[in-house]
């Protein structure tokens, strides 16, 4: 957005001092010390601006609000990270709504398909609720299916396949009192197959071949040098409607029948059975209380009552000529294997694992536990300290898709290589979602190990992790122009004393039109990033870090840090720590540090903090919490700027660092109580690149959204009296 803005702010140096006629909010006064409100922050691109990316498609359809009103990221971060407070809540798993609807429908609708797809709001899943015998349950399969299940020719009845006859006699090794709820969950996953066929019905299917096992969009997307023109056709073609319809129907399926069969106590302690049937769709494998061995391959649907079990090949996971596998898991620690994609893999189709209760090992080779790619991937994991896996493109990850983790209790262990743990890949919403325990999260550093060495840290050798709450597109603008929006990725953990550890790009950063996310609701955590982490991101893009409690450490382990609140190219990065004595460790450059036109803020509210940096890699003038970089281009009618509407320098941008209450140490001779700007007629003012660090003691901040309404009463009168319309 273009502002005028006429700077009649009081530029207070030196101890704290209150403005008169603020309205009290410590960031709405920390504001107007440049004559700023929050509506003067973000943009709204012009469409005339030369050089500005536009034409951009697949933008989820938050970014653009939230890249117009920043500080609304937060609410919005706090709205996702209360679905899983709510609905991942150990306690509610076997609760339901009064639409009988369950907890794990709502977490997936609320944070997979509502951020991806607006049209649905999460009613109710339409399922027949009515019990099914097992046998007569897969016979109607055949019969949606369009195969007949009573062959006649040559004017005879044949002898065989006798599929009826021989349902009915295999059945019988089920208990007797698990068959119904089962055969309602057959019933339910018929006619959520024919929600997935309508969702391909105009898909070529070459097309969806070449999708399905497309497995190298985690890096290729970052600087665009291996365009798959399939891509965009799918994208014209699917019906996103009726694939997230078919998913959410599966996903209420398997929990129907795991709160009915838990509820049957006659299946606490199920005998060894084993129950396989080729259907139309795949093979339907259900076991008993056996520690078994179960082959996932061309699998519809697996059923497991107890035992611990040994899972390998494609467990829940879809394929692009079978678009539905589900797997529940009743008890038991289980261990699941695959070199293939699979534990809640959506690969042009519905990937769903839930395991109830446990303690499980999961480990993949890439597109494993909760990935989605044009597709829907859930691994939902009920209980128990839990070890997952992967080395690329999983736990929680979606491209053109929906990817989804859920642990809802458990001490547990999360590690991969890359692309994952929460990544919004190119139009794609990707979620780990963390209830309750004492977590570790690791993107493997060494690159030496991963493969994938990052051109931001080359003398450490560092991984690009893409990984933990991280958003990334496909910047095509320096090569082919087939430039995709980044999507969604959030890593939720709500409570618990946890550990993150990573390499560049994570743990809340953003990367072309995508937004980035990490909230940690309570806990003493530590944060262990090298670069492009905590809070930050390049080109047009949004990170944030939320922690809402505890003692943390914010560590930048690297030279060349960006980190901690460090936004490059409209880039709108924010860290709000809120509550206890916490540590903030960048080296060089970060805590709040703002370069070509972004908007970065690191607030902290509460605690004896302490801010350290090597001012020895640090410019003097950038020995400070809260500096937005001063550039040439920002200014109007100069050689710098050649054209008209070079978009640098028609916008506003800030560095804000606030930090509210206890006794808080600085490497850079910044005081307790006291606030640093930009000095007295600095350029930046001229061209509303504004820098503001404040350390106070006391107040209080708001992130209630601004009305879409805006108030008729004047502004204060430290603001300007001339704001145009955005």
């Amino acid at each position: 957005m273009y502002q005028k803005l006429t700077l009649i702010a009081v530029l207070v140096m030196g101890c704290w001092q209150p403005a008169q006629g603020q309205s009290g909010d410590a960031l709405d006064e920390a504001l107007g010390l440049v004559g700023v409100r929050r509506d003067d922050l973000g943009w709204q691109p012009k469409g005339w601006w030369t050089k500005f990316p536009a034409q951009i498609p697949y933008k989820l359809r938050s970014f653009d609000s939230l890249f117009d009103h920043p500080l609304d990221a937060i609410t919005y971060t706090r709205l996702l990270a209360n679905a899983a407070r709510v609905h991942l809540d150990p306690a509610v798993q076997n609760k339901l709504d009064d639409r009988k609807c369950s907890n794990i429908y709502h977490a997936a609708h609320i944070l997979g398909v509502d951020p991806k797809y607006g049209a649905m709001r999460g009613y109710a899943t339409n399922l027949p609720k009515e019990d099914t015998p097992l046998d007569k349950a897969i016979v109607n399969m055949y019969t949606a299916a369009g195969r007949t299940t009573q062959p006649f020719t040559f004017y005879m009845d044949l002898p065989y396949p006798q599929y009826e006859k021989e349902l009915t006699e295999k059945v019988q090794v089920i208990p007797e009192k698990a068959r119904p709820i089962l055969g309602r969950l057959v019933t339910s996953i018929s006619e959520a197959h024919h929600w997935a066929e309508l969702a391909v019905r105009n898909v070529d299917g070459a097309d969806l071949a070449v999708v399905a096992r497309r497995y190298n969009v985690g890096h290729e997307e970052v600087d665009a040098y291996d365009y798959c023109p399939q891509f965009d056709s799918l994208a014209q073609t699917l019906d996103q409607a009726s694939l997230w319809y078919a998913a959410e129907k599966c996903v209420e399926a398997l929990e129907d029948a795991r709160i009915g069969l838990a509820a049957v106590e006659e299946l606490k302690n199920p005998p060894p059975f084993a129950f396989d049937w080729q259907s139309p769709w795949g093979w339907i494998r259900i076991r008993g209380g056996g520690d078994d061995q179960i082959d996932g391959t061309d699998a519809l649907l697996i059923v497991d009552l107890g035992g611990n079990d040994h899972y390998t090949g494609g467990v829940a996971a879809s394929t692009s000529d079978r678009l539905i596998g589900l797997c529940l898991d009743m008890a038991g620690n289980d261990r699941y294997e695959s070199d293939v994609p699979a534990q809640g893999a959506g690969m042009c189709g519905i990937g769903i694992l839930i395991d109830a209760a446990g303690d499980d090992e999961y480990k993949a080779e890439h597109y494993a536990q909760g990935v989605g790619q044009f597709g829907f991937g859930l691994l939902a994991d009920l209980g128990g300290n839990d070890h997952y896996f992967v080395k690329f493109n999983g736990q929680g990850c979606g491209y053109f898709g929906i990817g989804l983790l859920f642990d809802c209790d458990g001490d547990d262990q999360y590690k991969l290589y890359a692309d994952g743990q929460g990544l919004g890949g190119v139009a794609g919403v990707g979620v780990l979602a963390d209830r309750k325990g004492d977590d570790t999260y690791e993107a493997v550093r060494d690159a030496k190990i991963t493969g994938r060495p990052s051109y931001h840290s080359p003398k450490e050798d560092i991984s690009v992790s893409n990984a933990q709450g991280c958003a990334m597109g496909r910047r095509g603008d320096g090569c082919d122009g087939h430039s995709w929006a980044g999507g969604l990725g959030a890593l939720i953990d709500i409570e618990g004393d946890d550990k993150y550890t990573s390499g560049s790009w994570t743990m809340g950063t953003g990367y072309w039109f995508g937004t980035g996310i990490l909230y940690d609701g309570s806990g003493n955590d530590e944060y262990r990033g090298v670069c492009y982490s905590q809070a930050t991101g390049a080109h047009f893009c949004i990170g944030v870090l939320l922690d809402e409690g505890g003692n943390d450490k914010h560590l930048a382990e690297a030279t060349a840090n960006m980190c901690c609140a460090w936004g490059h190219d409209f880039t709108i990065a924010l860290l709000v720590d809120i509550g206890g004595d916490d540590v903030y460790d960048v080296r060089q450059n970060g805590i709040s540090y703002s370069i070509n036109r972004s908007f970065t803020a690191l607030i902290d509210i509460g605690g004896n903090d302490t801010y350290k940096s090597d001012a020895s890699l640090r410019k003097p003038e950038e020995n400070r919490p809260g500096f937005a970089k001063y550039d040439p281009r920002f200014e109007a009618g100069t050689a710098e700027r050649p054209e008209p509407g070079f978009y640098f320098a028609d916008a506003t941008s800030m560095a804000l660092f606030l930090d509210i209450g206890g006794k808080d140490t600085y490497w850079s001779g910044q005081k307790d109580n006291s606030q640093w700007l930009d000095e007295p007629g600095a350029p930046n003012y001229r061209v509303r690149n504004f820098s503001i660090g404040i350390d106070r003691p006391e107040g209080a901040v708001s992130f209630v959204p601004i009305p879409e309404k805006k108030p008729t009463q004047p502004p204060p009168k430290l603001l300007t009296t001339s704001q145009p319309a955005k």
